[in-house]
């Protein structure tokens, strides 16, 4: 009979060990996840804002670029408060042969602290000489 609680009890430690290292598999498998859709979408956008210059029929803007980043992120919440979107011109113009920085944020909620207020906040910069 005491056999039979020890058993019970080792499974339990067991199960409820293999089930978190599940878990933290998964939460970084969305880690990666995430991180490499906002690397797509950053420079998505920013060759967007490369190929989109003063001199192309319709030139980028920082509401276009915006869309773009968020049309390009499949499965994440853009909303404001999660997404973050910042395009610079570094020389301060949009014609070609400038630069255009397109950066990327997003607060990341881990699964494995869900009660803390702990947020991972992933970022991703891209740049593209603007070319027309």
């Amino acid at each position: 009979m005491r056999r039979r609680g020890s058993t019970m009890v080792e499974s339990a430690l067991v199960t409820t060990t293999f089930i978190f290292l599940l878990v933290a598999i998964m939460d970084f498998g969305r880690l990666g996840f995430t991180y490499n859709s906002l690397t797509y979408a950053a420079h998505r956008a920013a060759r967007f804002a490369a190929t989109n210059g003063s001199t192309s029929a319709q030139p980028a803007t920082q509401p276009t670029i915006q869309s773009n980043v968020q049309s390009n992120l499949v499965a994440l919440d853009t909303s404001s408060k999660s997404l973050t979107v910042t395009v610079t011109w570094p020389s301060n113009n949009n014609n070609p042969g400038s630069q255009v920085q397109v950066v990327v944020a997003y607060k990341f909620q881990p699964l494995l602290i869900p009660v803390s207020s702990t947020v991972l906040t992933l970022k991703s910069t891209s740049t593209e000489y603007i070319t027309q």
